[in-house]
């Protein structure tokens, strides 16, 4: 049986494939579907190799074999070529076939794909006896996560105030594309095309964990398992032994042993008693979401006839402050 760990970008899709990755007995492919760039330690950095170097060998075999009219840049479907595709529930035929090509190396197959999350009725097709986990994680992890990076951008946005407010031209790990093609199909919520940037990660995962679940216990059944990183990192040991289930067998002890070691039990979110979460979670409209993912004690940092999340955009800057605020960036 072949696995799929789907979930968003900065969820902890990246840490459970490197645990997987220590099993003798899986072929794992780390996300197919992305750009053609060296990628040392993906998005856990737990590792020290380039982790899609064995992806980028099969996938470039691949398109010089059945596609070589094709560049390799119409292979990374999705983000950060073309984000808005990652909505699509269709996959097209170099794609597929890819996908095809990989689920044969080997009996057991794991693929680790963060731009598969509209897209699991196509993944049935190719694999309909395929099991998937689904790895969330809580939004304000997830969005401080995007709006931060890996180099803690407090430059961008140096305290809560301006955390909640920014509006930039980031691409926020894709969340930016995505989120204005979401503001066009949730028009009820009557927000406007100028958001601040926490908005948009937050309206990103509202739609990925809603489709992904829906279409995972509806089109998988007992085979899809949702998997929160919290309780991955609480419980390592009983999270792979639940996920390892869905393959019918036990937990191999090199792979708990490692991610025993290498997941990091702690972990702080950024702002995480802020109410404007909990205001900003209403203003997209992620209330279920929330509460079937366990993550509704975030709607309790404010009530629910509480203040409106203010959306008013903060007075421009003069052109001084831009250019004081660009020299400092380039200093850091």
């Amino acid at each position: 049986m072949n696995l799929f760990v789907i979930g968003l970008r900065r969820s902890g899709t990246t840490i459970l494939f490197d645990a997987l990755g220590q099993d003798p007995d899986l072929r794992c492919f780390y996300e197919p579907l992305r750009e053609d760039s060296e990628t040392i330690g993906g998005g856990s950095g737990a590792t020290t190799i380039d982790v899609f170097a064995d992806t980028r060998d099969k996938r470039d075999r691949f398109r010089a074999e059945n596609y070589p009219e094709l560049q390799v840049e119409l292979f990374n479907w999705g983000g950060p070529r073309a984000p808005e595709i990652e909505l699509d529930p269709d996959l097209p035929e170099h794609i597929s076939g890819l996908l095809a090509s990989l689920l044969a190396e080997a009996p057991e197959v794991v693929i680790k794909e963060t731009r598969l999350h509209h897209k699991l009725g196509a993944v049935a097709e190719l694999d309909p006896d395929a099991a998937i986990v689904h790895l969330v994680r809580d939004p304000r992890a997830v969005c401080a996560s995007m709006l931060l990076g890996r180099r803690r951008r407090t430059d961008i946005y140096p305290d809560a105030d301006t955390f909640f407010t920014a509006r930039t031209g980031r691409r926020l790990w894709a969340s930016r594309r995505i989120a204005e093609d979401l503001l066009e199909r949730y028009r009820t919520l009557e927000l406007q095309a100028d958001i601040p940037d926490f908005l948009r990660p937050l309206l990103v995962w509202r739609a990925a964990f809603a489709t992904t679940t829906d279409d995972g216990e509806r089109l998988f059944g007992e085979r899809y398992s949702m998997v929160r990183l919290e309780d991955l990192r609480a419980d390592p040991a009983g999270e792979l032994e639940r996920i390892y289930g869905l393959l019918g067998r036990q937990a191999p002890q090199p792979v708990t042993a490692w991610a025993q070691e290498n997941i990091r039990r702690d972990a702080t979110i950024h702002l995480a008693n802020d109410p404007r979460w909990a205001q900003g979670a209403r203003a997209v409209g992620m209330e279920r979401e929330l509460e079937s993912a366990g993550y509704e004690e975030l709607l309790e940092l404010s009530p629910a006839d509480g203040p409106a999340l203010d959306l008013t955009p903060p007075p421009a800057k003069s052109r001084l402050s831009g250019f004081m605020g660009r020299a400092k960036r380039r200093l850091v």
